[in-house]
């Protein structure tokens, strides 16, 4: 059986824990891989719109679960050079934990 795919929340409503995890995760895979993220780099890993994924981005920082520099390149949130914080570990390793 097929699930059906979920779209991607409004980029309006803040993201969900679950969709932070899977920003978070997509931006510790570049940590490990020694590969800066931005939020291109982002958009094509998540296959979210840019305003999606540039409010989560924005939103995870403002939890300080990230760490980037802002760009003016695109009409969206747009941030550059992004990585995990200590907190941004800390709530993966909370969430692996509940999970398991």
């Amino acid at each position: 059986m097929t699930r059906p795919k979920r779209e991607p929340r409004p980029a309006a409503e803040p993201p969900t824990d679950d969709e932070l995890d899977r920003l978070l995760r997509a931006i510790q895979a570049g940590d490990d891989a020694n590969t800066l993220l931005d939020n291109d780099a982002l958009v094509r890993k998540l296959g979210l719109p840019a305003a999606v994924v540039g409010h989560q981005v924005e939103t995870a920082k403002d939890r300080r679960l990230v760490w980037g520099i802002p760009t003016g390149h695109n009409p969206t949130l747009s941030f550059t050079d992004l990585e995990l914080t200590v907190q941004g570990r800390r709530f993966l390793s909370s969430r692996k934990a509940a999970a398991g």
